[in-house]
């Protein structure tokens, strides 16, 4: 029997980080690995982001095989230690989870730099001085998919252009941790997730916007087409597959997994990053494996809106074409209008709960970005 690697799991606590290491090291079964070692900038006793109950009682109940670290992943140093410092085991940290980055998606480029590009830059640096056997990096999909008929594989170009200053980051962080020599870097490109673990993101929204027009009273309609791509992954689904990319890339050397499933990843296309130090010229060719992780549902908003209506028992469709060009001449105003409606109704729902519910991570709220749209292929995987 293979000796169970040791796991680092880097940032992705208001994310999939606990919904990951539940299933790496579950409360009622047998652990995949030897030792979990979780690092993030929040604390969990008491806890600064919202994390599954579940995760809590992991990192209680398996103290000496589960550890959690509050650390700012900003520092190098702080990065080294998380490597250097020994497994109770005694055996080095062999598969790598790189979660990092900042996810909100207002946040100016000085930011991105800082808490997406540098930090995961750190992290892959350090991970190529140690003998590690896989780097799994998750990449949400911040990409300018605009069409409604298309779904995107891994090598298709036109499914790689980043979306506004987030995008960009993101993405040139792909590129550059491509970049490391001897990285055996694997790239995890995510559809819409949802489930456990996941308070927000755009199809939770939906879900709560179910809920909100069956307190109203009211159809629930969606702004552009039916066949707007919505592709989906299940949380769970989610850390299983990103789980086996590891297992893949442990499997053999970082130019096999190249010929594998590597994919060209073309520059971001926004001149602005070549002052950055650390950016990967434009000029230079970078190859990294990628796998797109979404459901076989080809998920659209017609689907969605239909499973959602048909659990709340409400009716769903679309605006009519009036609605649609005015969304297009004013679209942040109405974007904002239909929040406070939303909202409002939300709070009236949680507060007139039996019991209540004064305190939740849940929101109807709808960023301008959740409008974004998102087709994928999964083929490869």
């Amino acid at each position: 029997m293979s000796q169970k690697p040791n796991v680092i799991i880097f940032g992705g606590m208001n994310a999939l980080a606990a919904s990951l290491a539940l299933h790496l090291h579950p409360l009622d079964g047998e652990p995949l690995v030897a030792h979990l070692r979780i690092v993030d900038k929040f604390s969990m006793f008491p806890p600064t982001t919202h994390v599954l109950s579940d995760f809590l009682k992991l990192l209680k109940e398996r103290e000496g095989a589960v550890e959690y670290r509050q650390a700012n992943l900003t520092v190098a140093s702080t990065v080294s230690k998380c490597f250097t410092d020994p497994a109770p085991n005694g055996q080095p940290y062999t598969h790598i989870f790189d979660l990092t980055g900042e996810s909100t998606h207002d946040r100016p480029a000085e930011v991105q730099i800082a808490q997406t590009f540098s930090v995961s830059l750190l992290i892959g640096k350090e991970a190529a001085k140690h003998s590690i056997k896989a780097y799994v990096r998750s990449l949400s999909s911040y990409y300018d998919h605009d069409t409604e008929k298309k779904s995107y594989t891994e090598d298709d170009p036109d499914g790689w252009t980043p979306l506004g200053v987030r995008g960009t980051w993101w993405h040139e962080s792909v590129r550059a941790l491509a970049s490391i020599p001897n990285l055996p870097l694997v790239v995890i490109r995510k559809a819409y997730v949802y489930g456990p673990g996941v308070p927000r993101g755009d199809v939770t929204t939906c879900i709560l916007l179910g809920l909100v027009y069956k307190h109203l009273g009211e159809e629930m309609k969606f702004l552009w087409g039916p066949k707007l791509k919505k592709n989906t992954l299940y949380s769970q689904d989610a850390v299983r597959a990103g789980w086996m990319c590891s297992q893949w890339a442990a499997s053999m050397t970082r130019d096999q997994a190249n010929a594998a499933a590597g994919v060209l990843i073309p520059p971001s296309g926004d001149k602005s990053v070549t002052s950055v130090p650390d950016v990967v010229a434009p000029t230079e060719t970078v190859i990294a494996p990628v796998f797109n992780l979404t459901d076989d549902g080809d998920t659209d908003q017609d689907l969605l809106g239909q499973v959602i209506a048909q659990y709340f028992d409400i009716k769903s469709g679309f605006h009519g074409a009036i609605t649609m060009q005015l969304a297009k001449l004013k679209f942040d105003d109405m974007v904002e209008e239909v929040n406070e409606l939303h909202t409002s109704k939300w709070t009236e729902i949680i507060t007139q709960a039996s019991p209540p519910v004064p305190s939740t991570p849940l929101s109807p709220y709808a960023p301008r970005y959740q409008l974004e749209r998102r087709g994928f292929e999964n083929q490869r995987l």
